[in-house]
This record gives C-alpha cells, structure tokens and sequence, in this order.
C-alpha cells in the first residue's frame, strides 16, 4: 500500500505542518474542504442518500469509562436527529480488537462505523485487507461539515486519490508527572519547552532518584519514572528504530533495522538500567502486579510516566494535581503521534446512513465539540483549538500558552505511529514483546535481547 504522491514517508512532514492547527489556526492554512475535493477529482461516483426506512447500524468502540457517556449522549442525539436509524453500540477491549475484527472481516459480519487505529494493528493493516470504504465521494458530497478539520490532517488517510478516514484526534506523546510528589521531594517541575536541551533524559534520571522512595516495599515503594511506550517508540525517542523508512513507505515491514541502527541499543539499555541498575523504574513484573490494583501513576506508584496523549483524560480521575512535559531531550529524537480517524467499513450495508453518524461524531459544534469536552482528547478540528488550550489548563493548573507550547512541540517533534504505518502490526509487536519482556525483568541481557528480536522478526517473512 503506497500513496501516490503523499507517501506514509512524508507524514513526518505532513504532521510538523500541522502546526498551523493548534499554533496558527488563523493563519490562512487551507481547510480540508479543498484537499477532499483535489482527491475528489477523477472519482465520479455518487454518495448514495440515506434510506428512509428504519436501519441498523454498528459503531464499534473500545471498552472506555472515559467515554461511555459520550458514545450514549452521541446515539441519542443522532437517533433523534435521524429517527429512522437506530444505533447499535458494540464495546470491545482494546486488547481483544484486533482478533475480533479480523473474524468479523472474514465473516463479513463488520461493524458499520469504527477506527482502524484503535488496536496493535492499525489503517495500514485494516486499509491492505481491503475492509475500508472509499469515503470521497461523500467527503465530496459534503465538503462544508469538514472545512475546519485541517488538510493536512486529511490527507494522511488519502491514498491514490481517494479517502479512507475522517480525523477525530491528534494527540502526541508525552511525560505526565505528579506534583505532589514533586513537591514532596523539594524537584522542580519539568519544562515545557521541547527545545530545552538541558531537559534531557539524564536530568530525568536525575529527578527520578529522588522522586523514589521504599522500593523494594510492595505496599509503600514509589517509583520514579515508567516509560509504558513500546520497545521501538522508546527506541525512537533516542533517534533510533527498529524498521527502515521504507517500510513506513510501502506499510511492509521488510528487512528490519533493530542490530544496524545504533541508538537501538542506546534506548533499550537507558531503560534497562532505569530498572536494573538505579532502581528507579518498575520491571514488568512489578507493572503488572500494580496494574491489578490500578493504573501505576493514578495509585501515586509512579511519580513520571511518559505516555501518549491519551493521559490527558485517563488521569483526569486522579486524587492529586499532575502537570505535562516533553519527552527529554536528545539528538534525533522523535515522538510518537496518534491521529485516529472514523472509518466505514467497505462491506457495509448501510454506508450512507454510517456516513451520517460520522459527521454527526465530527460535528466541531456538536459530537467534536462533545468529545473534546468530556474526554480532554486533542482534536483534530482547528475550530477547538483555543477552547482544548483553556480546558486542559484548567485541568491541571497550567497556564494556556504551555499547553500550546507544549502541544505544538510534539507535533513538531512527532511523526505517526509505527503501528498505523506498518501492515500486520499486531503480529510485530507480539513478537517483539515476547522478547523485550525479559529483557526489561533482566532474564536476557540488551544485546541477546535485540538480536533474539532481530531474527524473530525476520523469520516472520511478512511481505
């Protein structure tokens, strides 16, 4: 799967330009309305109408807390608006999407409306098994109710002219802490400037030492940091990767980069020795028995927790005040961005009417707005910016302008995530996990470790 003109490889670019959504929104940056209608051209198919006979259709969704009261207010308010299609809900864990969307594919039995970034696997997987909607024609059809989503964000689900997705988020990665705990033991908060080099991962060792206390106690011991990001994420973070740039390109994971890009090891032994060596971080072992009682940050075990976005409403329920910085500092580093869209499926039954449900989920002054306010979620529509600013600010005391700051230097720091990218996902990460476990529990050493990873990966001969 590779785009004519807009490869996945220029997604790095695509999101630093995406700056103008959330810094300069008034900057004159060409709404979405103009890039769907480029990609428009040379596909004359008519979007169908929506039927006036009652239907069903299914909106697929994670098993979420945060935002079941969404998803009901959304079904209702929609129902009302569209009397004749009716709505049906279907949660799944997260951890369990993947195997059952595949079956579900299979089948031909597929939900009407959900995103395919919300597993291991992601668009590249769901996009090459052909489970996804051509939605141009009915971007095409109703242009207006997209023109504040940025185009540059459309674009990334536009391959060969056509659009898969519709943008409902943009998220970044970064670190969440624990004020109290900070100041507790006398550190001051971090920056959030991700141009401050001297906030590097060093002073956030440095920090971390002294944020820990009672380790070795089960029922006391706090840590001082958690990096919950996956092997290769952690591995960017420092510059390195485990794949080539091609295989972000083609969505094939091909020959893979873990033993010929050096800062691999420097990453994976950075956190090994968090663990291991200074005793400031929680092996695996430890992280699942504290996830049994509760996430590690929101029971107070961990004091630093680099995280995706999603923090900003997960931590949302926490008992103490808890503040936002940048990943450290390092050459070449890079980030992790999340940006899901809304998608059909292709084997639909009821397409027109599962469009309506997405501009109704998109809507900046309804369901956006909505999701936006329930959720904390960063959004993917340049009208909410300011209002997203004010509401995560007042969320956890910061001013307005570093939440800005900080939400335009992941973006400019970030690229889009490995697993949205890279075609069978699932399986790749699985296979690395089973490795990077023992490594993290110091049962294999960072070189056995890589090299177990390396081969594991090879002999999976994806293509």
């Amino acid at each position: 799967m590779r785009r004519k003109g807009k490869p996945f490889a220029l997604l790095a670019v695509t999101m630093i330009l995406t700056t103008i959504l959330y810094g300069c929104s008034g900057s004159g940056a060409k709404p979405a309305a103009s890039g769907a209608d480029t990609a428009a051209k040379g596909n004359d198919t008519a979007a169908a109408a929506p039927s006036k006979d009652k239907v069903e259709i299914t909106w697929l969704v994670r098993t979420d807390p945060n935002m079941i009261d969404w998803e009901k207010e959304m079904i209702d308010g929609f129902q009302k608006e569209h009397p004749n299609i009716t709505v049906k809900l279907e949660q799944i864990p997260q951890a369990e999407i993947d195997q059952r969307l595949t079956t579900m594919i299979a089948s031909g039995k597929v939900p009407d409306v959900w995103s395919s970034n919300w597993a291991n696997s992601g668009f590249a997987t769901y996009k090459k098994m052909g489970a996804l909607l051509d939605l141009t024609p009915y971007v095409k059809k109703d242009q207006a109710a997209l023109s504040t989503i940025n185009q540059n964000i459309m674009n990334i689900y536009q391959i060969d002219g056509k659009i898969y997705g519709i943008p409902m988020l943009s998220i970044g990665s970064f670190l969440f802490y624990n004020k109290e705990l900070f100041d507790k033991a006398g550190v001051p908060y971090p920056t959030v400037n991700w141009d401050d080099t001297s906030w590097n991962f060093q002073k956030m060792l440095e920090n971390a030492k002294k944020l820990s206390s009672d380790i070795g106690n089960a029922d006391k011991q706090v840590f001082g940091v958690f990096n919950s990001m996956s092997a290769n994420l952690q591995s960017w973070m420092f510059g390195g990767d485990f794949f080539k740039p091609e295989a972000y390109t083609s969505a094939v994971m091909g020959e893979p980069a873990v033993l010929t890009n050096k800062a691999n090891k420097e990453a994976i032994q950075f956190n090994v020795d968090l663990i291991q060596k200074e005793k400031v971080a929680p092996n695996q072992t430890t992280i699942d028995a504290v996830s049994a009682i509760g996430d590690p940050f929101l029971t107070g075990r961990v004091a630093m927790v680099i995280n995706g976005g999603w923090g900003f409403w997960a931590y949302q329920p926490a008992k103490f005040k808890w503040g936002v910085a940048p990943i450290p500092y390092h050459d070449g580093r890079k980030i992790a961005l999340f940006v899901d869209p809304w998608n059909i499926s292709a084997k639909s039954k009821h397409p027109a009417e599962s469009w309506e449900l997405i501009k109704y989920l998109v809507d900046p002054k309804n369901g956006g707005k909505k999701f936006m306010e329930k959720t904390s979620a960063t959004p993917a529509d340049t009208s909410l910016a300011e209002q997203w600013y004010k509401q995560i600010a007042d969320k956890t005391g910061m001013k307005i302008e570093d939440i800005k700051t900080l939400n335009e230097g992941a973006i400019k720091n970030g690229r889009e995530a490995d697993n949205h990218l890279i075609d069978k996902f699932s399986v790749i990460s699985n296979t690395i996990n089973q490795t990077i476990a023992g490594v993290w529990n110091g049962q294999k050493s960072v070189d056995d470790g890589l090299a177990e990873i390396d081969k594991n990966l090879r002999s999976l001969n994806l293509k």
